[in-house]
């Protein structure tokens, strides 16, 4: 399974992607005066044998990284913005994505967000 279904692409338009363009969550910037805000520790995978794939749009996240220890509790300490149900900002990896918890879909994607 390649965790994608070609057949059933969503409409995104719920998830509005535009806050890419709002100053108040440019991350890029802050990242770069505040290096240890994204260096939050060592990073575990759910389980051993786990690899990374980098995960697009329209992919589905295992539910083993429904954890709280994945999750990004405060989005805003990282220029994220908030997130109302059903989507959560999830660490994964070095990346970061927004989950549709209720299936588990990826609604959008910051790649290397973590150093």
């Amino acid at each position: 399974r390649n965790n994608y279904r070609d057949s059933d692409r969503r409409d995104y338009r719920r998830w509005d992607r535009g806050w890419r363009s709002n100053r108040s969550y440019n991350w890029v910037d802050y990242r770069r005066a505040n290096h240890f805000v994204y260096r939050p520790g060592a990073y575990y995978a759910p389980y051993r044998s786990h690899r990374y794939n980098r995960l697009q749009i329209g992919f589905f996240l295992h539910s083993a990284f429904y954890q709280p220890r994945f999750y990004i509790s405060d989005p805003y300490t990282y220029r994220l913005p908030p997130t109302y149900a059903p989507y959560q900002w999830v660490r994964y990896y070095d990346d970061v994505l927004l989950v549709d918890m209720a299936t588990g879909e990826v609604v959008d994607t910051i790649y290397d967000f973590f150093w």
